[in-house]
């Protein structure tokens, strides 16, 4: 459409800073690459193809991707054959989101003064670098504003909208894995390239929770014969072909749809206090990512929580237990009771007789525990008798409600080495 009379005076352009490609030139008949190799004075010319060094600039915003840092040049020229008066230009950027200022030279300073009054002459440019931290992905939109006054004096003002979409370059998916009769827990991630360009991944690391140290186990994983490119062949039943294997941390880059997977042992840094609920987020997945020519990204993932343990009415909980303890030798395991329900329970505890069980009660058993209100917890000491050497868990101990006749079965407990 023909520029409106407030855009007739002034030009906006706007171009994208981004790092440029390479010419891809189709292949020439070899009677061609040879007539363009003898004008040139080149030698040494394949066959196939004539090559250059020539690079393009980008025509578009092209591919633009989360974690990477948009770039962009603003112009406002004047293009009237006088001087215009109280040039301003404001640039902000419309996300799904938010809408954030990016830049406006219209704009009070620091200390609340008025910007001094910008008068463009003919010709002249007022120019601007944009830069701007990608972190949503879908749809976004440049508003650039620009404002002046003409010959008459007359505030005039038009608005430019260019929108680009911001894609996801890396498919991040976690689990976690609690392991029994400790509180360390694993996490394991799957990284898959999303472009149709090949990634090199920088850096790639988990970044823990306060509550929480990690420690990789990628690189002992590493070893375990994954092929190249992530997949392990093999003859499934039938003389199919087996199920890509992601690679577990062996390549540096990802070819488009290649997968990779790390896996991370998370140690909280302290025991959770007796009756307290452990730390539900686990920390992030950091991702330094670069493109062919070199342009950089970083992701972060969302927060990756441990998988939430079904509620239970009641949950028992070790607060001391010796590492090992000598055959036939009695000894105490130091426990607390938590009523995680809405109601009182009368308690009793008791502990399954059985004749193949390794560890067994010595104390009185059945043995009342008392009122235990909800949400409130109770310490109990089980006195008990090793009779067999080997690691041996604590199990058969069952909590009983009195009142009801409920009866809750309590997991092992404490491994121990006898």
């Amino acid at each position: 459409p023909p520029p409106s009379s407030e855009e007739s005076l002034v030009a906006l352009r706007v171009m994208r800073l981004c790092r440029p490609s390479f010419v891809q030139q189709p292949p020439l008949p070899g009677a061609a690459v040879s007539a363009a190799a003898s004008s040139s004075g080149a030698g040494g010319v394949d066959d196939g193809a004539l090559l250059t060094g020539w690079m393009a600039l980008p025509q578009s915003f092209g591919d633009i991707y989360l974690g990477e840092t948009f770039s962009c040049y603003i112009s406002l020229a004047n293009v009237a054959g006088f001087e215009l008066g109280a040039v301003a230009l404001k640039v902000e950027v419309q996300t799904q989101v938010q809408r954030e200022t990016l830049a406006n030279t219209a704009a009070a300073g620091a200390d609340g003064t008025p910007p001094p009054p910008e008068g463009l002459a003919a010709g002249q440019t007022l120019d601007r670098i944009i830069r701007y931290e990608l972190r949503d992905v879908g749809i976004h939109i440049l508003i650039c504003s620009a404002s002046y006054s003409d010959r008459e004096g007359t505030r005039r003002s038009f608005r430019k909208f260019f929108k680009f979409a911001v894609q996801n370059p890396l498919s991040m998916k976690s689990k976690t894995h609690s392991l029994s009769h400790s509180d360390e827990i694993l996490v394991e991630t799957q990284l898959q390239n999303a472009t149709p360009h090949l990634l090199f991944l920088e850096s790639v690391a988990f970044s823990p929770a306060a509550a929480f140290s990690s420690e990789p186990l990628t690189g002992e994983l590493a070893g375990g014969g994954a092929a190249e490119g992530g997949a392990a062949e093999g003859g499934a039943e039938g003389g199919g072909v087996a199920a890509p294997v992601p690679a577990f941390g062996s390549m540096e880059y990802l070819r488009p749809g290649d997968t990779q997977q790390y896996m991370y042992r998370l140690t909280p840094r302290a025991r959770p206090s007796a009756g307290g609920k452990p730390a539900s987020g686990l920390g992030r997945m950091e991702v330094i990512w670069k493109g062919a020519m070199g342009e950089a990204g970083h992701l972060q993932s969302n927060l990756v929580h441990r998988k939430s343990a079904p509620s239970r009415p009641l949950d028992v909980a070790v607060v001391s237990a010796p590492e090992a303890v000598e055959l036939e030798a009695p000894f105490e395991l130091r426990c607390v009771v938590t009523n995680a329900s809405s109601k009182p329970r009368e308690l009793t505890a008791r502990l399954e007789a059985a004749l193949d069980r390794p560890i067994v009660a010595t104390g009185a058993l059945p043995r009342s525990l008392g009122l235990l209100k909800p949400q409130t917890s109770l310490p109990f000491t089980l006195s008990l008798l090793p009779l067999e050497p080997g690691v041996h868990a604590v199990s058969g101990l069952q909590l009983v409600d009195v009142q009801t006749g409920e009866a809750f079965d309590v997991g092992p407990l404490a491994p121990l080495l006898v």
